[in-house]
């Protein structure tokens, strides 16, 4: 996994309502060397995809406003463009039930983290799920 410490150039989209978290992200990643952008809710992540931005891998929490988590993630396995269909999705969520999980799981997450939660642990998960998308 020593190749994808090349950060330089990997696009992340990260949607969440809450700007605090939001913030966190951000400030994580980007001090990795991604480059990040970030939607309020699903409709923006949405509308940022659909404008043909397409990022490398999806961060998502589950409660939000207008598109929530899960129905973004429906939305991008059924989509017409294989990039955005096959990207790399983690939800960030404070929903830890078994129940949520195993619910997102079977929408097509790639991986789970839940809040309150560790910056360098989504970090990691981040670099793992971009090492299986590129093999």
């Amino acid at each position: 996994m020593t190749d994808l410490l090349d950060t330089n150039g990997i696009k992340i989209l990260a949607a969440d309502d809450d700007r605090i978290v939001r913030r966190i992200v951000v400030a994580k990643l980007t001090g990795l060397g991604y480059d990040v952008t970030e939607a309020q809710d699903g409709q923006e992540a949405l509308d940022i995809l659909e404008s043909g931005n397409i990022p490398d891998l999806l961060i998502t929490d589950s409660l939000m406003p207008r598109v929530g988590g899960l129905e973004l993630v429906r939305n991008v396995r059924k989509s017409q463009n294989a990039a955005v269909a096959s990207l790399p999705v983690i939800m960030l969520t404070s929903r830890q039930g078994e129940r949520d999980i195993i619910e997102g799981l079977e929408t097509g997450l790639d991986d789970y983290v839940t809040k309150p939660f560790s910056p360098d642990e989504l970090a990691a998960r981040v670099r793992t799920a971009l090492w299986r998308a590129r093999r």
